[in-house]
């Protein structure tokens, strides 16, 4: 391969690195709570523990620790809203999906503490 091709192939490579990640959209919780009214699935990716002490009505409990297992049965055609406590783990399980063909997520940046400062109700 010539220089020149070797530097544009590079070129290439480098911009396509930088492009927008992923296919899911950070989103704050006042979007979370409008998805409830229309049917989205969401999910709750704390452990059983965490959810206990409060989670968004209607949310199931899928652990992110368990992520590898659950994944697959989540559908592709709906809605699926992430969340955990601060945003850290349901980023991760975002990024999973994503690498599995998931191209309609969503992620609560903040998770629950963002949710409970904005005053949304959590059932406990």
């Amino acid at each position: 391969m010539n220089r020149r091709a070797f530097l544009a192939f590079l070129a290439l490579a480098l911009l396509a690195a930088c492009g927008p990640k992923g296919s899911y959209q950070n989103v704050g919780p006042e979007e979370l709570y409008r998805a409830l009214e229309s049917g989205a699935l969401i999910v709750d990716v704390r452990t059983p523990e965490e959810c206990r002490a409060g989670r968004v009505p209607g949310a199931v409990n899928l652990p992110v620790e368990e992520v590898a297992r659950w994944a697959d049965t989540l559908p592709k055609d709906k809605p699926v809203y992430l969340y955990c406590r601060s945003g850290n783990r349901s980023r991760q399980a975002a990024e999973y999906l994503k690498k599995r063909g998931y191209t309609n997520l969503y992620h609560v940046e903040g998770g629950v503490l963002a949710i409970e400062r904005a005053g949304f109700p959590l059932v406990r």
